[in-house]
């Protein structure tokens, strides 16, 4: 110790007082990750053969495929460093029905029928647990363990994840789930099954509140990018949402034919109405409403009128389209008509406190969208002037909801609307009347509902 504390008293005085980084880091220049090592290698043209015929020595003297097993092991190779979807692939990627179909192939237990996952209810039995201390049934010491039918993977993975792995499928619509028997092809996955009389009521309210959980996601994937990307014009059709002003709800609801093609879903929410007593608005929740014997004063306001459909089908007509009827009529016979869903909250919320959650977020994500798009050089904002609107241009109730390649840079809108056509099939809106619908052959659905 006498000979090491000289040694380093000299050798502080010599180092350099703005030099403190240590002599073994070179931070002259960063440090690589190690890269990747991939086992790709071309494979040979062609393979040996086995034939005996002109062959002067054994095959195994040669490359082939019994001694020299890796050089003919097909391996891929490692991903790019950047791979960006073209403009067609955002195109295709902003669909939110070619995002449906795009699901695996999945079976109905009720109607053993083959759709897109994307179509169908994930329901899983779990056993009484201290998980699910709420719903245990007394059960006797030596008896068998009594398990539930339950709703799983509906909510978004962000707020709660999928519990079970192995489940079965059931078309989501509520005249399905509610005609599962226990003694049906649903007791051959499980024994000892007990279904809930709340199972549909459970599952209605998991769909809505999975509607409000994709709007959260929409509104922190709009914070994580503050800006919009340099290529996209604050002009253009990179807005997810925005209201419909006046003029523009007016005349969509005397012609029924929306001007904008790249329309995902238009959502009519107003603002909830204060109660009658107590004079004060609803509070926004994403509690369940657990029934009760006596309504509530707003329940009961609401329901004084008659509701509106949840959701109705109008026709697209984008400005400056001429159509041709020789070839509309020859593809109608094909393909459908391009139609975007419109959803009356009042019908897809009639709980005023859940109507007026979903308001709330919708206002949110619009404020989102406007810090967004106020966000310019200090010049232009000298220079621009704000000017209030005024009569038809002031907005409505009515909310666009945007989907096309550019929003995808921005933030995906697809789960919103997928979210919100899953709560149109519950409802069963996508499955009644003639003319309305996705599934060709969709008889099997009416003689169910007749039972």
């Amino acid at each position: 110790m006498p000979r090491l504390l000289p040694r380093l008293l000299k050798t502080l005085k010599e180092a350099s007082l703005t030099n403190h980084s240590p002599r073994h880091v070179d931070r002259s220049r960063n440090v690589s990750s190690p890269r990747r090592n991939s086992l790709y290698h071309p494979l040979p043209a062609s393979l040996p053969s086995f034939n005996l015929a002109g062959r002067t020595r054994s095959i195994l003297l040669d490359k082939n495929p019994v001694t020299d097993k890796e050089m003919f092991t097909k391996h891929k190779s490692l991903p790019q460093e950047c791979m960006e979807m073209t403009v067609e692939e955002r195109e295709w990627f902003s669909s939110p029905y070619l995002r449906m179909l795009r699901s695996p192939l999945r079976q109905c237990v009720v109607s053993r029928r083959y759709l897109p996952s994307g179509a169908f209810l994930f329901l899983r039995s779990n056993r009484h647990s201290s998980l699910l201390a709420p719903l245990r049934l007394p059960v006797p010491r030596g008896t068998r363990a009594i398990q539930v039918l339950m709703p799983d993977g509906i909510e978004h993975p962000k707020f709660k994840r999928r519990q079970a792995h192995s489940a079965v499928y059931a078309t989501c619509w509520e005249q399905v789930a509610g005609n599962i028997d226990e003694r049906g092809p649903i007791s051959r996955h499980t024994s000892n099954l007990v279904i809930s009389k709340h199972l549909c009521m459970h599952i209605s309210y998991l769909l809505r509140l999975r509607i409000l959980q994709e709007i959260e996601v929409l509104i922190d994937a709009l914070k994580v990018s503050p800006r919009l990307p340099p290529d996209l014009d604050s002009n253009s059709g990179a807005t997810t949402l925005r209201r419909l002003s006046r003029s523009e709800f007016k005349a969509f609801r005397e012609t029924g034919l929306l001007p904008y093609p790249d329309a995902a879903a238009v959502l009519v929410v107003p603002p909830v109405n204060r109660d009658p007593k107590t004079k004060l608005r609803p509070q926004p929740s994403q509690e369940p409403q657990f029934p009760s014997a006596k309504p509530t004063a707003s329940l009961i306001t609401v329901r004084k009128k008659t509701l509106p459909p949840l959701s109705t089908l109008h026709d697209v007509n984008a400005p400056g389209d001429v159509v041709d009827n020789a070839a509309e009529m020859t593809l109608s016979n094909f393909i459908p008509n391009v139609k975007v869903p419109l959803y009356n909250g009042v019908a897809m919320f009639p709980s005023p406190p859940h109507r007026a959650a979903l308001h709330n977020l919708l206002c949110k994500l619009l404020d989102k969208e406007r810090h967004l798009r106020s966000t310019r050089s200090a010049s232009e904002q000298t220079s621009a002037k704000f000017n209030r609107a005024k009569g038809d241009e002031k907005g409505s109730h009515a909310f666009l909801l945007t989907s096309n390649e550019q929003t995808v840079k921005r933030a995906d809108t697809v789960p919103l609307a997928i979210a919100l056509w899953r709560l149109r099939m519950w409802e069963g809106d996508a499955f009644s009347g003639d003319d309305e619908g996705w599934e060709v052959e969709k008889e099997w659905r009416i003689k169910h509902a007749s039972r």
